[in-house]
């Protein structure tokens, strides 16, 4: 008996010391997510506090020129030259230095560009490139993002994530999809596209038996630059799946001159997802 409860003893400890090992490695934060499934996060930029739309697609932090007035570097001579995703050539300034409180941590040193947007409430956009050695976890049910260390053994369900890095300046995610359970194409996962959305690239209507003559047509000009326009074809397919989720009779848009095969959101994947950039991988929690 005196052996029995030296060892519930030991176990008892034992899982304490875990519970506090977890908390003191897990930082978070809570996210409000409005109604088009947008994930609006706080942080601190060089001292100064804003509200920013978490963007997985969104390659590097961007802050709008009336946050930025307040930050330490305040002019540069560098740019990045990107493409939106329709194709729409962007050059924007490079900012090489920020330090950004968030969750609990500060990340040094970060890349930022700017751009003159106003967007009530929204400071501007938190990407992917700071995360790049430190994986966090999106939990849609608690509202909340969670930097902790994943791995191989965090979820048996997980699957691989390709990189798309321009000079350590930027980062964004793709991962393979499967259309109509035949066609499998390579995505974009971007988490600024709020909820629900499928983009696909207008190459793929043929593929998948549709005619562009029934699809919905509508054209948007660019927030960015009135002189681009963009054609979108609203339509329905059958299905998008990956080896854990599928969507059935998804409703998604084919775009002309779309950079990706595809681009989606990424709340169709789980209710609590975990994204290693360093390991490569997306783990579905819930």
């Amino acid at each position: 008996m005196r052996n029995y409860r030296i060892t519930l003893r030991y176990l008892i400890t034992l899982i304490l010391a875990i519970s506090t090992t977890i908390q003191i490695h897990a930082q978070k934060i809570p996210f409000q997510l409005l109604p088009s499934g947008h994930i609006v996060v706080s942080a601190t930029v060089d001292g100064k506090p804003g509200s920013f739309i978490f963007d997985t697609g969104g390659g590097i932090n961007l802050f709008f020129d009336d946050y930025a007035k307040g930050l330490n570097q305040q002019s540069t001579y560098n740019f990045l030259t990107a493409f939106r995703a329709t194709g729409e050539r962007m050059d924007i300034p490079l900012y090489h230095q920020s330090d950004v409180l968030f969750a609990g941590k500060k990340f040094t040193g970060i890349p930022f560009s700017t751009f003159n947007m106003k967007l009530n409430g929204i400071n501007g956009l938190i990407s992917l490139q700071m995360f790049k050695d430190t994986d966090f976890i999106i939990d849609y049910d608690r509202k909340e993002i969670v930097l902790t260390k994943l791995s191989a053994k965090s979820s048996k369900k997980q699957y691989d994530i390709q990189l798309s890095a321009l000079a350590d300046n930027s980062i964004d995610i793709f991962t393979y999809i499967t259309l109509n359970d035949q066609h499998k194409i390579q995505v974009l996962l971007d988490s600024g596209a709020g909820n629900d959305s499928f983009w696909l690239n207008g190459k793929l209507i043929s593929l998948l038996g549709l005619e562009k003559t029934e699809l919905d047509l509508s054209e948007k000009k660019s927030e960015f630059n009135e002189n681009v326009i963009t054609k979108f074809y609203r339509g329905t397919i059958n299905s998008i799946s990956n080896d854990y989720a599928t969507v059935k009779n998804p409703k998604v848009v084919f775009v002309d001159g779309l950079i990706y095969e595809g681009k989606t959101s990424i709340n169709w994947l789980g209710k609590r997802i975990g994204i290693s950039i360093k390991n490569k991988k997306i783990y579905i929690l819930d």
